[in-house]
């Protein structure tokens, strides 16, 4: 009886721990997509705050699917398109996180069936999903330095506008 009940107790301890343990993880990435939507409502305060918390969870998605910092998906996208998901540079770069079409159109033909043209980028999932697969290939092509990884996103951008101009 004394082995029973130390099991059942023992039990209920483990499962209280995993009930803690998925709190914690739901918190953590509660907390993150929350700073993430406050963030990209100061940047871009036409969004709303409906818009900008969807837009977040997008990023943190595609952070978890890549094993990205969803932090510095985030910090790209403020960066290249002030958080405009129909933004549009001179040199042909679509959505959030710029992504020029000429450049990668049949690789995103490729992922994205139902990816047509170059406005469909204006998409935020497709856009952000495939924008941060460009940036996990950046990341570990930089031996995952953030600081490397962002410059060589960067550059990617940049090296594709040039080869355009």
């Amino acid at each position: 009886m004394k082995k029973f009940i130390f099991r059942q107790k023992f039990f209920i301890a483990v499962i209280l721990l995993l009930l803690v343990a998925t709190a914690q993880v739901s918190e953590a990435k509660t907390t993150k997509a929350g700073n993430i939507a406050s963030l990209f409502a100061r940047v871009n305060p036409s969004l709303g705050a409906k818009r900008a918390k969807d837009y977040a969870a997008v990023v943190v998605k595609a952070g978890e699917k890549f094993k990205q910092d969803p932090y510095a998906i985030a910090a790209i996208i403020v960066h290249e398109s002030t958080v405009n998901h129909k933004a549009v540079s001179k040199g042909g770069d679509y959505g959030l996180m710029q992504i020029r079409w000429k450049v990668h159109a049949a690789a995103i033909k490729k992922r994205f069936p139902k990816v047509k043209k170059a406005n469909d980028l204006f998409d935020v999932r497709t856009n952000v999903l495939y924008g941060t697969e460009i940036f996990s290939d950046c990341m570990s092509r930089s031996g995952n330095n953030l600081r490397s990884g962002i410059l060589r996103y960067s550059a990617v951008i940049k090296s594709s506008q040039q080869s355009m101009n």
